[in-house]
């Protein structure tokens, strides 16, 4: 929260919002595409291949009367469907972890990102965040470890402006790399 009477720097973007389902959903399935060569099991034309191939062996299963074929072509088909779920199994389990901190107010700075809340007042500096990606819904900086595994997500409809958000990315752009 900024204290009275100190003026923020014009470069500087402030947010607020509450975390929600759809957008940490978005965030989380963001980051498990592009997690490199782990993120390929995660794309959807790779998942809809695996299932026309379960249904081929389901139905070459069922054809031959053959129970081996039958059950992995089942397993073919809800394994895909299974993976399609993840996401926001993870988002839910993420989202009850942070709605104890309420309404989040982030500002994004030349120096870093602070973030305060009910809870917690945290700064990190751009040297945490190993690059970004943008999502209809969000900005999800992502950790500099090799997959970017750990991230934060910042919620576009926190911005008070349309040109808020511009600029965010602008600042982005210059102090992260986008993936």
């Amino acid at each position: 929260m900024m204290e009275q009477g100190v003026e923020r720097p014009a470069s500087d973007v402030a947010l607020e919002y509450a975390l929600r389902q759809e957008e940490m959903t978005e965030a989380v399935r963001m980051l498990v595409r592009k997690r490199g060569r782990a993120g390929f099991i995660h794309q959807p034309v790779l998942l809809a291949a695996v299932m026309v191939v379960g249904v081929l062996v389901l139905t070459a299963g069922l054809a031959g009367g053959d129970g081996i074929g039958f059950g992995f072509g089942m397993t073919l088909i809800a394994g895909p469907l299974l993976m399609l779920g993840v996401p926001g199994m993870i988002a839910r389990q993420l989202l009850r972890a942070y709605q104890h901190h309420g309404v989040m107010r982030v500002t994004v700075a030349e120096e870093g990102v602070r973030t305060v809340s009910a809870h917690m007042d945290s700064r990190m500096s751009w040297t945490n965040y190993g690059s970004y990606a943008e999502t209809d819904r969000c900005f999800v900086l992502r950790s500099p470890d090799r997959i970017g595994a750990d991230a934060m997500v910042i919620v576009k409809r926190g911005a008070p402006t349309p040109q808020d958000v511009d600029r965010l990315r602008a600042l982005l752009n210059t102090k992260l790399p986008r993936v």
